[in-house]
């Protein structure tokens, strides 16, 4: 009888210790189909759709973005949004990601260039740099999951558009 008592309790304690584990943090996975809406002396407008993951069988809710966006090592905006987006369980899942930057900025933090190195500048794809987080909730968990991710992205400007 002692030991039937003893198995079941190791049963027991080994099915309580790895049987219940919490839910997992969802992961960023990419970004896809960046591209450039619009470009104006004044104001270049990017959109894509940012790829996460839920390893979770649960939905949950994409509920905060804070982002700062870099442009060849320039912080040019940054992105604090709070949402309401439903989360499937266990996939990958898509949120759309929109900013915006005045293309002047990058001038005046690059007025050491040479005017020929700067028109070669804005006119090839520069590093798009998404350095932040989104805050997703799991059975009323919350999840701070990290974001950082680069991508080369022509933005289509000629140096005579940004004076």
């Amino acid at each position: 009888m002692h030991y039937f008592k003893l198995i079941t309790f190791t049963i027991l304690l080994f099915g309580l210790t790895t049987g219940c584990s919490g839910p997992s943090s969802p992961s960023f996975e990419t970004l896809e189909e960046l591209k450039v809406v619009s470009a104006s002396a004044d104001k270049v407008v990017l959109e894509g759709k940012a790829v996460y993951h839920n390893p979770n069988n649960i939905t949950g809710m994409l509920t905060k973005t804070e982002m700062k966006i870099f442009i060849n090592d320039v912080e040019v905006t940054e992105i604090n949004q709070n949402h309401s987006i439903a989360v499937p369980k266990a996939s990958d899942f898509k949120v759309p990601v929109s900013f915006q930057f005045n293309p002047k900025k990058l001038r005046e933090e690059n007025k050491g260039f040479l005017r020929n190195a700067l028109k070669t500048f804005l006119n090839k794809k520069m590093e798009v740099h998404y350095k932040g987080f989104v805050t997703i909730e799991v059975l009323r968990m919350s999840f701070d999951v990290p974001v950082d991710y680069s991508e080369k992205v022509s933005l289509g400007l000629r140096y005579e558009d940004t004076n």
